[in-house]
């Protein structure tokens, strides 16, 4: 049984995933709502095993805020849903929810964590 997550999820809900994320991603790259406009890119999409959910992960430019982002995504979520629903065979559309990916985060973390350790390999050679 599919959970859902990419570990186990079937050919069908990936591929409903894949949609997903490249409507949203084109819709958002045409919303002109400057908390997000440019600012934000889709980089996955996870939907529920019932298909009622869908959480859409996006990161954002460095520096930029993330609430305002996550407003703006939400204040959008209906037009959104709507071209999901207008270019997909689904029977019912997914709700989407939005998240900031945290494979982005996780990635800032090590690369700051990378960059202390060589300032501090640097510094010993001194």
């Amino acid at each position: 049984m599919s959970d859902g997550g990419a570990g186990g999820a079937s050919g069908r809900t990936r591929k409903i995933e894949s949609q997903i994320k490249e409507i949203v991603g084109e819709e958002v790259d045409r919303l002109s709502d400057p908390r997000i406009h440019g600012l934000v890119t889709v980089t996955g999409v996870r939907v529920t095993p019932d298909l009622s959910y869908a959480t859409v992960y996006y990161s954002l430019l460095e520096g930029e805020d993330r609430e305002e982002a996550r407003e703006g995504l939400q204040s959008a979520a209906g037009r959104l849903q709507s071209s999901v629903g207008a270019q997909t065979r689904l029977r019912r559309t997914p709700r989407l929810v939005f998240e900031p990916d945290p494979t982005v985060d996780k990635a800032s973390r090590i690369d700051a964590a990378l960059r202390e350790v060589k300032k501090d390999a640097g510094d010993r050679e001194e």
